[in-house]
C-alpha cells in the first residue's frame, strides 16, 4: 500500500524550515539545499512544491506576516483606540531576536522588490493592510473622544508607518545596543505627544462624550 503523504503538511514544513534558515543566515544566505535539509528532505522534494528559490522566500516571508497579523488581530480583539494603537506600533517593531530576523527579512525585500514585480505588489499589498489598521484604530480614537474630529487619519496613519519603519531600521543598525525599552520609549513619547497636543485643539471630544450620555 502507497504511503500517504500529507503534501499540506510537508509543504508547510518547508516554509517553516525557510523562516528558521533565513533567521539563522539571513536572507541573501538561505539556499534552497539548506532548507531541505533542515526540513529533514532532499532538494528534489522541495522543488516539488516550490517553483524556485524566490518563491519559497516569498511564502516564508508571507509566513513571519501571518505570525505578525495574528497577534494584532488579538491586539484589536481585546482593545481599542490609544491602548490599542500602543500595541500594534510595539508588535510592529522589533524587540528581540525572533522579531528583528523578520525585520531583516523585510528590509532585504523591499531591496528584491525593485526588481521582482511578485514582491513588490505583496509589499504594497502589506504596506495597504497596515495603513488600513492604523487608520482604524485612529478612528476608534475619534470616536471615543481621545482625538479630535480634525484629525487627519490618513495622514495621520502614513506618519506613525514612517515611524514605524525608521525605528525598526534603527534597531537593527544598533545592534546589541538596540532594546525593547527604548523601542516602547519612542513609541510612547511619540503617542503622548499625538494624544496630548491634539487635545489641546479644542474640547470637541468633551462635548461628543456629554453627547453620548444618557439623558437623567
Amino acid at each position: 500500500m502507497p504511503k500517504i503523504v500529507d503534501h499540506a503538511r510537508r509543504r508547510q514544513d518547508f516554509i517553516e524550515a525557510a523562516c528558521e534558515t533565513i533567521l539563522e543566515r539571513s536572507l541573501e544566505g538561505t539556499t534552497v539545499r539548506a532548507v531541505a535539509e533542515r526540513a529533514g528532505y532532499t532538494t528534489g522534494a522541495l522543488v516539488h512544491y516550490f517553483g524556485d528559490k524566490e518563491e519559497l522566500i516569498q511564502q516564508a516571508l508571507n509566513h513571519f506576516g501571518d505570525q505578525v497579523r495574528a497577534g494584532m488581530v488579538d491586539t484589536k480583539r481585546t482593545s481599542r483606540g490609544r491602548a490599542a494603537l500602543r500595541l500594534l506600533m510595539l508588535q510592529a517593531l522589533p524587540a528581540d531576536r525572533a522579531s528583528a530576523g523578520r525585520w531583516r527579512a523585510w528590509v532585504a525585500m523591499w531591496h528584491r522588490s525593485e526588481t521582482s514585480a511578485d514582491m513588490r505588489r505583496e509589499e504594497r499589498r502589506r504596506y495597504r493592510e497596515w495603513l488600513g489598521r492604523i487608520g482604524e484604530t485612529l478612528e476608534e480614537s475619534v470616536e471615543d473622544g481621545e482625538l479630535p474630529d480634525s484629525i487627519r487619519i490618513e495622514e495621520e496613519a502614513r506618519a506613525i508607518a514612517a515611524l514605524v519603519d525608521g525605528a525598526g531600521v534603527q534597531y537593527l543598525m544598533a545592534g546589541a545596543r538596540g532594546s525593547q525599552k527604548r523601542v516602547a520609549g519612542l513609541v510612547d513619547r511619540y503617542l503622548e505627544r499625538l494624544y496630548g497636543c491634539t487635545h489641546k485643539s479644542g474640547d470637541s471630544a468633551e462635548r461628543r462624550l456629554k453627547g453620548r450620555r444618557a439623558p437623567s
